[in-house]
Parts: structure tokens; sequence; C-alpha cells
């Protein structure tokens, strides 16, 4: 009997919790989710950043954010005061700060050395300021081989713009890279940047060393600052990189008329002295002075055309003829200095097409440019001396442990199918 009594009674306890378990599952089950409202629709400090790509404007990009029309408006008026909005570039960026339901931050970084920071306060008033970023320096290495030019194979190894730039102006008294360069060169470059926190700008750079190899000749350069504080560029026995004169003054296609003491002129028809060289280039090519020297003259002058002389130290003369147009401040009496910018290439006067009529004369006489040999403008010696075999030692170490980079070849698909 007392068996039977515990029997019921378990029975009727289990079947009282599996109601109580029941009950509790609806309930949990029809529990509706609470409303969303904007106080959580976003989580606290969330930070987005956006990226300019080509073509993009500051209006189009905010179709990417949670901003409302009135807080583009906002940002955009406030940005205006401290730049022009409409001239963003490429890999700029902007990062937005959201806290609840708004934003607070709206950080602008430009590729630049600052970037421009708006705030908003909860009364929605916005404080703009322009805050400049740190910069540290890297010094960075690289090499290549040449298949077509030398811009090609340095931008193959990310060398920036101005870098190759300065790379060629430096060996310029010693390499015309328009008409020497053959495929097969090899260069090896050391040079310090200038890097921007944050964006990871590049901002400048200085070539530190190089070295440009062309068959069995081969070329180095080493920066070296004096005792007197002058940075310049020399070579491994300590002469300057910079010659009393450049060996062209322009980047031109090819020389159409040599130095001759007897050419036949095309237009007038007979045989006379050519007492220069016709660099032919395209109409409108930069034109610049193959050393430092005084404007002597600057004005039309028969068949030479547009004309600038200019006078140069130790009795040195030289004539830039047919061009289109002068410099800008190019006029009698301006001062110029090696490489300077002083007319374009046209064909004024007697031409039949557009050219530069270059020559130079030592008191009073032309000679042939082009057999011309400058010294130097610079020799170091004395503490100088000593202080850059020091310098090129380290640096003769350094372009050593560089690998040359060899270019990547292409790879032809083929075009042959099976019949």
């Amino acid at each position: 009997m007392k068996t039977k009594i515990h029997f019921y009674l378990l029975c009727t306890l289990f079947f009282i919790s599996c109601g109580c378990s029941t009950n509790k599952q609806d309930e949990v089950l029809t529990e509706q989710p609470a409303a969303l409202t904007k106080q959580n629709m976003f989580p606290m400090h969330e930070i987005q950043t956006v990226l300019f790509n080509y073509g993009d404007v500051f209006i189009n990009t905010f179709k990417q954010t949670r901003l409302t029309e009135q807080d583009v408006s906002l940002i955009l008026q406030n940005l205006g005061k401290l730049i022009d909005v409409n001239k963003c570039k490429p890999n700029d960026y902007y990062e937005i700060t959201y806290s609840d339901s708004s934003w607070t931050d709206f950080n602008y970084f430009p590729q630049d050395i600052c970037y421009y920071s708006l705030k908003k306060s909860s009364d929605n008033t916005v404080t703009c300021d322009k805050i400049d970023l740190q910069t540290s320096k890297q010094t960075i290495s690289a090499s290549g081989t040449i298949e077509n030019s030398l811009w090609e194979a340095m931008s193959l190894q990310k060398i920036k713009p101005d870098a190759i730039m300065a790379f060629a102006d430096i060996f310029a008294s010693k390499i015309d890279f328009v008409t020497e360069v053959r495929k097969g060169d090899t260069f090896k470059i050391i040079y310090e940047v200038d890097i921007v926190e944050k964006t990871h700008t590049i901002i400048s750079s200085k070539i530190l060393a190089g070295q440009y190899t062309m068959g069995t000749s081969s070329y180095t350069a080493i920066l070296y600052k004096n005792l007197k504080g002058n940075e310049a560029y020399f070579d491994e026995n300590g002469q300057s990189m910079k010659k009393v004169f450049l060996k062209a003054p322009l980047q031109f296609t090819r020389i159409s008329s040599f130095f001759s003491k007897k050419r036949y002129h095309p237009i007038l028809k007979y045989y006379r002295p050519h007492e220069g060289i016709d660099y032919a280039a395209p109409s409108g090519t930069p034109v610049s002075a193959v050393a430092d020297g005084t404007v002597k003259k600057a004005q039309r002058s028969g068949g030479y055309g547009n004309l600038i002389i200019i006078r140069h130290p130790n009795g040195y003369e030289t004539y830039y003829g047919h061009l289109s147009r002068y410099a800008k401040g190019i006029k009698r009496g301006a001062k110029i200095k090696q490489g300077q910018l002083i007319g374009y290439v046209g064909m004024t006067g007697t031409a039949t097409g557009p050219h530069l009529d270059f020559r130079i004369k030592r008191n009073g006489k032309f000679f042939n440019f082009i057999k011309m040999k400058t010294p130097p403008s610079v020799t170091l010696s004395g503490q100088d001396k000593e202080l850059f075999e020091l310098r090129k030692k380290i640096e003769l170490a350094d372009l050593d442990k560089i690998k040359i980079e060899q270019p990547v070849p292409e790879v032809k698909k083929s075009t042959n199918t099976l019949k």
C-alpha cells in the first residue's frame, strides 16, 4: 500500500514539473525583442574610414557613410573654411567618429604633413583646426636593370618621380639619359625619405648615393656636406658631379645638324658655315641654360628668330635660337642658374621645322660644343677630402650590398590552336 502511495506521489510531481517547464518555454518563445532606437543603433565611438579613389569628390563619398544630409552640409560648410573641398586627391581619406546617434569627430587626411579636424559638441557647435603631423626619416635602397628607359626601370621599383628626376640630374654631366641609355644598363640608389605618420605619405626624398653602370663604364655619386655646411654630389675621386656646362640644353629627339664649317642650308640653298648644333625636338620643349651666367640678349634677331644669348665666366657665351617664346623673367641683365628654364623650342626665324639652334663661343670665336671637355665645378681638397673619403667608404659598402634587380620576363600566351 505504501509503495503505491509513493508511486502516485512521484507521478504527480513529474506532471507538475513538466507543466511548469512548458509554460516557461512558451514565455520565452513569445517574448518580443526590444525595439531598435537611434540611441542603440551605433556602437559607442565607432570609427569609419573612407578612401578617395580616382574621380571621387567629397559629396559623392558621403554615400558610403551614415551621415544625414544635414550632417553632410554642416561638415562641408566648416571644412570649406580650411580647404577647397573640390580638390581632394586619390589616396586622401577621412575618418568619422560616431557616438550614440550622431558623429562627433571628422578628420580629413590629405597627402600632406597635416590634417584637418572638425569636432562637434552636444549643441551642434563645430570647431575647425589644421593639425600638423609628425614625420620620420627612413633610408631606402633600390636597384634595377634598364629595358627601355631609366624612368620606366625606376618606376617599376616604386621610386617616386622626384627621386627619379634627381637621379637623372645628378648624373646629367656624365650620361645623357635620352640618347646614351641602353638595354641592360643597371642602377643602384640609396635615398632618404621623410614619411608622415598616420598617412605614411612620402613628402620629400634626398639621394645619399647612386650608381649607374653602362657596359664596362660605371659612374658613382656620393652626397657630401662640406665644412661650410654646403651639400653637393661628388664622384669617387672627390670631383663635383656638377660640371661647368651641362651636356645638352634640352631633352632632344635627335641632332639634326652638327657643327660644320661648310653646310648646305636647306632654305638659303647654298653652302655656309654652321657653327652650332641643331637639336630637333617638338615645339614647346623646355630649354635650359647650360651654365650659370647673365642674359646678354633676349629678343628677335634675324635668322635666329627669338634668340637668347647668355654671358658666362671666363669669356664664354651661349646662344639659343629659333625659340617659340621666352620663359618668365628672361630679359637682358637677368641672372641665370645652370639648368634654369629660359625658353621653349620653336621654329621662329629661318627654320624648316621645330628645333633649337645652340651655339657656344669663347673669346669671340664659336667652337664645337660636343667636343668640349668641361672640368668639374669643384674638387675637394684638404680636410674636406679626408672627411669625404670616410663618407665614401661607408656609401660604397652600402652600394655593394645592393643586389641588382632583374626585369621580370614577360610571358606571352601562345595563340596557336590545335587543329
